[in-house]
């Protein structure tokens, strides 16, 4: 968790709290993620884990950034960038399963997360 708020390059404590809450209630610890990846590499689906793990650190990443655009929205995120966003998770991820730069690729799997609210 220190190595990602290390990156954070953000002056307002409020958003920095904001960030630092949503990323310490919804963080797995290591023993946590190491179960989750067991349980992945068991049904043979190291790629989408991978890719999550990378699209989840990079979500934690730029949250503070997150939070100031995209307050209490749910986000289709991949590589450092919203390729999507909705009030409403089940309709963003309709529409994100739909798409054709999803349906096109290798990897079955989709990043979708929800931004803390920021007033």
């Amino acid at each position: 968790m220190e190595s990602i708020e290390a990156q954070w390059n953000e002056e307002d404590p409020k958003i920095i709290q904001a960030a630092q809450r949503m990323l310490r209630v919804n963080k797995l610890t290591a023993e946590e993620e190491e179960k989750m990846k067991k349980i992945d590499l068991q049904r043979g689906k190291e790629e989408e884990y991978n890719f999550v793990t990378k699209q989840e650190y990079l979500f934690y990443k730029n949250l503070p950034e997150l939070i100031k655009h995209y307050s209490g929205l749910y986000v289709w995120f991949e590589d450092e960038k919203v390729k999507d966003f909705d009030e409403d998770e089940v309709l963003l991820c309709g529409r994100v399963i739909r798409s054709d730069e999803v349906r096109a690729r290798k990897v079955n799997a989709i990043y979708v997360n929800q931004v803390p609210t920021f007033n």
